[in-house]
């Protein structure tokens, strides 16, 4: 405990700030294999205000997870300026080392920023016992850390038995932790007092991954689909990530629990049918999401963007995993979903992929998330000038869609405040706007929206709007 406060200490009294390289990646955090202060498992959010939070663990004897380990904390720094520079240490969660339960570690931090009231929520693995030796008399633990500051202070809860509880019925989800990296907000959900958020769990080997959903951001949460519902099946998933589709159904894309399987694992839950749909795998060479050799978490946004070759507006999913061979080459796969006929079925994400590669050192876990500018914050672990192949840096970069895709698409985001109908400013006028502008109504519009979410231009908000939105929305897509 001395030594690790000492570090910290260190890190205040030299005012240590990142170095930025040629290619405009900074590092973040860096691993010291000397002082043995190991940094692992990135997450990324961008606060309501503009700036950025980073967030990793801060592994002290070694580079093993909890329960191979004592004392991990989860660290933030904050970037003022897009990730060129970064602000000292804070602490999120600290790991005392003392062995005597939920207090000893805290890792693989999960993260989300209410858009609204800008809360921040961390869920993530706590406790002594690993995921591997964890039991239901003696489990993995899971932390519930909140901010209403901005990261500035955080109030934490152990909400183990809530999670695990969940699954009463089901004595084989004995093991379980929140998938690092980000949780999905819904654009379209809201049925208690914040919209809906997502995140998947990592479940035992004969269970695989399974996505729980909060509509009071994260006080209590429930299972997509019920309990016991599977939406892997051999050779079942690992870490996963869940994003929401356009159309308000749920996408999920995981790791496998067999390195050669090559490629994701995807699924889709869909509303219409309250159902989850037939898993299906993505390892094609060329059109895949294909990972040689390589089992590893890695991150999934959907943001919108426009075709330069012909200016229609449409999504595109991005998915980032290590290329391979093993855990190395971390890249950026993107595919176009031009509309629903694109979507509509999990084996729709099996194969239309391209690649866009990141690095060619060895990596392993990435994040990203879409800011509020268009481009995509992209934070991941790489070797960079670590000896051991894994030992790494966490590294920042930004990128343009247009540099992702080869000048293919670009983002249409931030979008003209003039066009009408797009409440929520994704660039495309949806069924996301109509949920968003009636929320507006019940919430009092502010003025930063009433140019946009007066859509009928009679200098009012009203459901006549949303009558005439919704209107304009079938119009356009006959």
């Amino acid at each position: 405990m001395i030594t690790k406060h000492l570090h910290y200490l260190l890190l205040l009294l030299m005012g240590v700030t990142p170095t930025i390289h040629a290619d405009a990646q900074s590092v973040v955090f860096d691993t010291d294999n000397a002082t043995g202060h190991y940094y692992r498992i990135p997450a990324i959010v961008q606060l309501n205000d503009g700036r950025l939070l980073a967030i990793a663990d801060d592994r002290h004897a070694s580079n093993n997870d909890i329960g191979g380990n004592q004392g991990i904390d989860i660290l933030g720094r904050v970037s003022d300026d897009g990730g060129m520079t970064w602000g000292l240490p804070l602490m999120i969660a600290d790991g005392d080392g003392l062995q005597q339960g939920f207090h000893d570690s805290h890792g693989d931090a999960a993260a989300v920023v209410d858009r609204k009231t800008g809360r921040l929520l961390v869920m993530c693995a706590s406790g002594i016992q690993g995921f591997l030796q964890s039991t239901l008399d003696n489990p993995l633990r899971v932390g519930r850390y909140t901010s209403d500051d901005q990261g500035s202070t955080w109030q934490e809860s152990d909400v183990t038995n809530d999670i695990y509880g969940i699954f009463n019925s089901y004595p084989e989800v004995n093991s379980l932790f929140f998938s690092s990296g980000r949780i999905c907000q819904s654009r379209l959900i809201k049925r208690g007092s914040h919209y809906r958020i997502y995140s998947a769990i990592d479940g035992p080997s004969n269970v695989g991954c399974l996505v729980l959903y909060s509509d009071d951001f994260g006080l209590t949460w429930q299972a997509l689909g019920g309990p016991g519902a599977r939406p892997t099946v051999a050779p079942f998933g690992d870490e996963a990530k869940v994003e929401e589709l356009p159309n308000g159904d749920v996408l999920l894309s995981c790791r496998s629990k067999q390195t050669s399987t090559n490629g994701r694992l995807f699924n889709i839950y869909h509303y219409a049918t309250a159902s989850w749909g037939e898993m299906a795998i993505s390892n094609n060479t060329r059109t895949g999401t294909y990972s040689q050799d390589c089992s590893c978490n890695g991150e999934l946004i959907i943001v919108p963007v426009q075709r330069i070759s012909d200016g229609r507006k449409m999504h595109l999913a991005l998915q980032s995993v290590p290329r391979g061979k093993g855990r190395q080459r971390v890249s950026i796969y993107y595919k176009p979903l031009l509309d629903v006929s694109n979507y509509d079925e999990p084996s729709d994400f099996a194969q239309g992929w391209q690649c866009y590669q990141v690095t060619s050192r060895y990596s392993a876990y990435s994040t990203m998330t879409a800011l509020q500018d268009g481009n995509i914050a992209f934070f991941y672990e790489d070797c960079n000038d670590n000896t051991n192949n894994s030992a790494y840096d966490l590294l920042f970069q930004q990128f343009t869609i247009e540099a992702i895709t080869d000048g293919k698409y670009v983002s249409t985001v931030p979008v003209s405040p003039q066009e009408p109908g797009d409440v929520d400013h994704d660039g495309i006028v949806g069924i996301a706007d109509v949920m968003y502008l009636i929320d507006l109504i019940f919430d009092e519009c502010s003025a930063e929206y009433h140019s946009v979410a007066d859509v009928d231009n009679d200098n009012e908000i009203s459901i006549a709007d949303v009558v005439f939105l919704i209107d304009m929305i079938f119009t356009q897509d006959t």
